[in-house]
């Protein structure tokens, strides 16, 4: 699995760079992980809610920008950011999605716990689960999100997107529901326990290199009210 240097960048460039992880890779074949930060005070939404929802909900001076992935209202205003993108051919990608959720959720929860975080997972419930539509992520845990076992606050949670090319998952770690997490430890310890539960091997690459134009064009899209105000 290529792990690539930590970035800082824009709302609209963090989720342009998550996308070409996914589409653009100049290694295809390989999985691939990144973490990043924020330049700028920003919350992303899914890629199928209704602007007009959540857009009164976000503070003066702070960017809403739509992801590609799904899910409800996320805040980045105090998160550990994270992305996984994978190729089609890899057999997490042929899994059930609640599943390939769970399994990068419990590499992240046993992480957390090695550092002395009490930490818990979210239990799926037993048969059919019930369509709820997605809210404002830190509000409610969904299966397989973590949580404190203390406070039962969420902690952490993640959404997906499975096209031709692959599966991108995007991820957060609740920052201030883990005031004593050692965030380099957990930057340099969460990719080792990811790649061994993807049957794979965590190397340190270099970032990639994409045509300047191809990210510019993708950056503006994300940056754009025809993708964030489409719905």
């Amino acid at each position: 699995m290529d792990c690539l240097p930590r970035t800082v960048d824009g709302a609209a460039a963090n989720m342009a760079d998550d996308l070409l992880l996914l589409e653009a890779y100049p290694e295809p074949a390989s999985a691939r992980f990144r973490t990043y930060g924020w330049s700028e005070p920003a919350y992303t939404f899914g890629v199928s809610q209704r602007w007009v929802e959540w857009q009164p909900q976000v503070p003066a001076g702070c960017v809403l920008i739509r992801r590609p992935t799904g899910g409800g209202l996320v805040s980045h205003l105090a998160d550990w950011t994270f992305s996984l993108a994978l190729p089609a051919a890899h057999p997490f990608c042929g899994i059930e999605a609640l599943e390939s959720y769970a399994i990068v959720l419990r590499a992240l929860g046993s992480t957390l716990c090695s550092q002395g975080h009490d930490v818990r997972s979210v239990p799926r419930p037993l048969g059919q689960l019930p369509y709820k539509a997605p809210r404002v992520c830190g509000e409610r845990a969904e299966p397989h999100d973590l949580v404190s076992g203390e406070t039962g606050r969420k902690i952490a949670g993640a959404a997906q997107k499975r096209t031709r090319d692959g599966l991108l998952l995007q991820g957060y770690v609740d920052r201030q529901g883990l005031p004593a997490c050692d965030w380099s430890k957990l930057e340099s310890d969460f990719p080792l326990a990811l790649a061994e539960s993807l049957g794979e091997t965590a190397r340190i690459v270099p970032l990639p290199v994409y045509a300047s134009e191809t990210k510019r064009e993708i950056t503006a899209r994300f940056a754009s009210a025809d993708w964030n105000e489409r719905l």
